[in-house]
């Protein structure tokens, strides 16, 4: 629970949380962004959001509890002013309730393009709604408040991927509209982006985050280009279906895109 002393200790630290599909990097960007002066950075610490998910995505409710109850506690009791996570599931059902207790956190939306990412998922056996990987961790088509998506129950398993990538990048512009409107901070990257000099430049300082020391840019360097989750011979061996551009289109049809 927060007591008077972590919830003290919350409104001295600057928080930051992704937008993101998975599959795009996120456990890089958490190494990447520990390199940061004052921060503690991390990919999906416990208490994880998977183990309520599910029951968030009926119960709002239930994500408020958590955030109170497990996670706010967790993040009050690390050391650093600055904390940074970068979990793709926050932007499932979390960051409303935070707005809602006043805590607007910075954002980060990790951009990759949608076959991309669906194409990762697909040959890893990710299926939204389906498998029961994308049960605990993904978004599903009948899940409240998502885009709308008839006869998903009938489309192939691919196209259940892409429509994940859609609902998030639907979030995240509704996301960045609120951000920008209200004069929060928020920023949009990519790997390609992030491994630049450029671009991460560019990050730290529409996050406002501290610039990296000269020790912490020849770590930069040196790891920029290090695989961090490497694609496993499993999933190289999976194909894709050879009618992707057709399955994309019906997708984007269903869903009134």
């Amino acid at each position: 629970m927060i007591n008077a002393d972590r919830e003290e200790a919350l409104k001295l630290k600057k928080l930051v949380f992704t937008v993101a599909t998975g599959r795009c990097g996120t456990a890089f960007f958490a190494e990447i962004l520990r390199l940061v002066p004052g921060v503690t950075s991390l990919h999906e610490p416990q208490p994880e959001y998977a183990s309520v998910l599910r029951e968030v995505q009926s119960d709002p409710e239930k994500a408020r509890r958590f955030l109170i109850e497990m996670k706010l506690p967790a993040i009050a009791d690390q050391a650093s002013a600055i904390y940074i996570e970068t979990s793709h599931l926050f932007c499932k059902g979390f960051l409303e309730p935070l707005l809602d207790m006043d805590i607007a956190p910075s954002l980060l939306w990790i951009r990759r393009g949608h076959r991309a990412v669906a194409a990762s998922m697909y040959r890893g056996g990710t299926i939204p709604g389906r498998s029961e990987k994308g049960l605990r961790f993904y978004l599903s088509p009948d899940d409240h408040g998502v885009l709308s998506l008839p006869g998903w129950q009938k489309m192939h398993d691919y196209q259940l991927c892409y429509w994940y990538c859609m609902e998030i990048e639907r979030r995240a512009q509704k996301y960045r509209e609120k951000y920008r409107s209200n004069g929060w901070y928020w920023s949009e990257t990519s790997l390609p982006h992030i491994t630049s000099s450029k671009g991460m430049r560019q990050v730290l300082a529409e996050l406002d985050l501290p610039r990296l020391s000269p020790v912490g840019w020849l770590r930069y360097w040196n790891n920029r280009r290090r695989r961090v989750n490497p694609t496993s011979k499993h999933k190289q061996q999976v194909a894709l279906p050879s009618d992707l551009d057709l399955l994309e289109q019906e997708v984007e049809e269903q869903a009134g895109t």
